[in-house]
């Protein structure tokens, strides 16, 4: 797998339809965000898993979710925050050979965050682990700048 870390440019808010699929938990969501409303999505679940990601600490055979965006979205936040351990945060997509790595930094109290510009297509999230523990985590995906 290759690995990249990237920072996403900010721009402004989209129409776009944002879908949210849980692979390894019954939980889904949609969220629909027209250009002048803010909407946010909360989901939980473990962090951590069995599979070494090599420099992304630990995940799950799976992803934790799987984004599908069916437009450009100009300004996207995705935040992780665990209580215990050393979360991170692996995103694979839109295409199979990106993807992109999110430890958390002191000015995040160790939780990983990443925001900017998301294109079209598919994105795998990975919730890891830096050791490989398991954490109940919560990532708040939102539009809003503020």
């Amino acid at each position: 797998m290759n690995y990249m870390k990237f920072w996403l440019a900010f721009g402004m808010k989209t129409i776009m339809l944002l879908t949210i699929v849980a692979s390894t938990f019954s939980n889904s969501a949609t969220l629909a965000a027209p250009k002048s409303d803010t909407h946010n999505q909360t989901i939980r679940g473990n962090s951590g898993g069995p599979v070494d990601s090599k420099n992304c600490g630990f995940v799950a055979n799976t992803p934790s979710y799987t984004l599908s965006l069916s437009n450009r979205i100009d300004y996207m936040r995705m935040f992780v925050e665990v209580n215990g351990g050393q979360p991170t945060l692996l995103v694979i997509g839109p295409k199979a050979d990106d993807s992109f790595c999110v430890l958390g930094d002191m000015n995040t109290g160790l939780n990983p965050e990443i925001s900017g510009v998301w294109e079209a297509g598919t994105y795998n999230v990975y919730i890891g682990d830096r050791y490989g523990e398991r954490h109940q985590f919560t990532l708040r995906i939102s539009t809003d700048k503020n």
